[in-house]
Parts: structure tokens; sequence; C-alpha cells
């Protein structure tokens, strides 16, 4: 699976993970040593992200149900918590680094899939 930005055909992750349970959701990335890039972690349902726990930064990027991108957060550093987006409908979190590197832009259209 994979997430691309409609925009410029950029993939940003590779290797996408979707948190379907309250569990993964609540634990995310929380006691990870690292998110390998070209990785991704997706959380439906979700407005508003944390780190702690968690040992390095991440971006952020909030997309509505229809994969718009709504709302970013670049380098969200350990022990912070993200804005809360209410246009939200889907957290992506990836490696720091992914967004300024792919150019992702509020108002994209990201596609997750094979």
């Amino acid at each position: 699976m994979q997430i691309v930005d409609e925009r410029t055909g950029r993939v940003l992750a590779e290797k996408v993970v979707i948190a379907r349970t309250l569990i993964s959701k609540s634990i995310g990335l929380m006691f990870s040593s690292q998110l390998p890039a070209k990785s991704a972690l997706v959380i439906p349902g979700c407005k508003q992200v944390h780190t702690v726990f968690v040992r390095f930064p991440i971006d952020v990027i909030f997309i509505s149900t229809d994969c718009c991108v709504v709302g970013i957060v670049e380098h969200l550093r350990p022990f912070r918590v993200s804005p809360y987006c209410r246009k939200a409908a889907t957290v992506i979190e990836l490696p720091a680094g992914t967004i300024s590197e792919t150019g992702v832009m509020i108002g994209d259209l990201l596609s997750i899939g094979n």
C-alpha cells in the first residue's frame, strides 16, 4: 500500500500501516524507536495527535473524508501536541522531513491504496 500526492505524483509512503482498532490508535508510534523512511501510520477518525513517548520528530498531514489535505504540521517534536484540525477525518504520520521533500500542500489530493 502506498500514499501518493495526486498533484505532484510523488510517493509519500510505500509502507503504510492503518491503525484500525482503538488500541492501535491510542498507542500509535509511542515507544517506537523510529518511523522508517517511506513509511506512514494512518489514523482514521482523528483530528489531533500527540508525541508523548514518541522518541523522534514526525510530520503530520490531516486529510478530509475525500483525502484532501486540510492541515500540515512539520517536525512535530517529542512530547508535543498538534493543533486540533476540525476539518480532518484522518491523520497521516510520516518521518520528519517528508512534507518538505515531497512538497505536499494544503489542498492537495492524496491517494491511499495499492
